[in-house]
């Protein structure tokens, strides 16, 4: 291979001239009905947050090095986006039609992503349709769907954003499929019931309701669930199936009570905290208590859940950052298979304390800790800071942590 050598003067522009930096991003817009004082761009291991002026507006910049996904948040409300280095990207939004009314500059990829998601709302493949119609007509609203996306996915010129989008179609219909397929046993009547015990589940949330209403309240709707539940399972003529959606139905609302009492038990912030012992990687037996003079970051988390998984790299960085701080890092494990809780603590060389609990058990009790990954703070006395603190990948529990740290 034969070297060339650039003339002087095209090396000082090269020097001089090109002093932007690549892998800069910049992401302003303005917001309509804004629901909050903030913007936050999450990606899968870290966030970047911006306040929005009185007019709605904001403007931020940071630094990726590669194309990725994430996700726009403001309020309760988020929406995908993929942004390349170097990108400068507009975007406008009404907070009251939030996905309806997203609108960007400068950023195909996010526009498409956009579209499919309101294509996906559109049709809901795992919705009415799926429980709904018979299989021919269902295969038929998948073909539809699929080469409507496709044609929306034609208007984006990033080939290899392109390839990761038709990949993802196609798992995502695939498992449409195999999920009409799974349903076919039932009958069409069977097929109503479910359909309408989904609908009646999604208007009874009563993980919301364990943060949004009294014990009194929630054993109201607890009662109201169940009988309407009962109601729509009366329409079922098959004696079989009905006895078992109504073990189901007893099975459930038992489950609602325990969780409830579970949560009303449950210590809140500046509590004392309840204090646990697990055995760590090497079989010592370690317990909260022993961890006081520090603050104590809990991490509960499994190797078969996603999310939590999905936060190990911004949890890594945060153990570096406050390395020389006083701040014990305690990840508590809920696997049951032990021997893939220390393959992966092993391979992904996790840092901090790693704890196993063998399951859903006392912490998860003690802490009403219904799903996964949960963080909490606890201060150096014991006392709880925040039962259910930021995770690792948002800038917020920086602040918490600087803030106790003070003290």
């Amino acid at each position: 291979m034969k070297i060339k050598f650039l003339p002087y003067k095209i090396l000082i522009i090269i020097n001089f001239g090109c002093f932007k930096d690549s892998s800069s991003i910049n992401i302003s817009g303005v917001i309509t009905n804004p629901t909050g004082k903030e913007v936050v761009f999450n990606y899968p291991d870290t966030s970047y947050r911006t306040p929005i002026n009185s007019n709605g507006r904001f403007n931020i910049s940071f630094q990726r090095d590669s194309s990725e996904y994430l996700y726009f948040r403001h309020g309760n409300e988020a929406t995908a986006m993929y942004i390349n280095p170097g990108s400068k990207i507009s975007l406008s939004i009404d907070t009251e039609m939030f996905d309806e009314t997203i609108e960007y500059h400068y950023s195909e990829e996010s526009s498409f992503l956009a579209r499919k998601y309101l294509i996906n709302e559109e049709q809901d493949l795992f919705g009415e349709h799926l429980y709904l119609k018979n299989k021919e007509e269902y295969h038929s609203i998948i073909n539809t769907h699929e080469n409507q996306i496709l044609l929306e996915l034609n208007n984006v010129s990033n080939e290899s954003f392109k390839e990761k989008e038709i990949e993802s179609i196609a798992i995502y219909l695939e498992q449409a499929k195999t999920q009409k397929e799974k349903l076919s046993e039932y009958t069409q009547d069977e097929l109503t019931h479910l359909w309408n015990k989904r609908i009646l589940d999604k208007e009874y949330n009563f993980y919301d309701m364990l943060d949004k209403t009294t014990s009194n309240e929630f054993e109201l709707n607890l009662s109201s669930y169940q009988s309407r539940l009962m109601k729509i399972l009366s329409k079922i003529k098959d004696p079989e199936y009905k006895e078992l959606e109504k073990s189901k139905i007893e099975q459930s609302i038992t489950k609602w009570k325990e969780r409830r009492k579970i949560y009303d038990n449950m210590p809140i912030d500046g509590d004392e905290s309840i204090d646990f012992i697990y055995p760590d990687i090497n079989g010592d037996s370690i317990s909260l208590s022993t961890l006081r003079g520090n603050l104590v970051y809990v991490d509960v988390w499994a190797t078969w859940c996603g999310p939590c998984i999905a936060q190990m790299p911004a949890l890594k960085r945060l153990q570096k950052d406050y390395t020389k701080k006083r701040v014990t890092f305690l990840s508590v494990s809920v696997d049951t298979d032990k021997n893939s809780w220390i393959k992966m603590v092993t391979e992904e060389n996790l840092g901090g304390l790693q704890m196993w609990a063998n399951g859903w058990s006392e912490i998860t009790t003690s802490y009403a800790i219904f799903g996964i990954p949960r963080f909490m703070l606890i201060d150096f006395d014991g006392k709880i800071i925040s039962v259910n603190a930021p995770r690792p990948n948002d800038d917020a529990i920086r602040d918490l942590l600087n803030e106790n740290l003070k003290f």
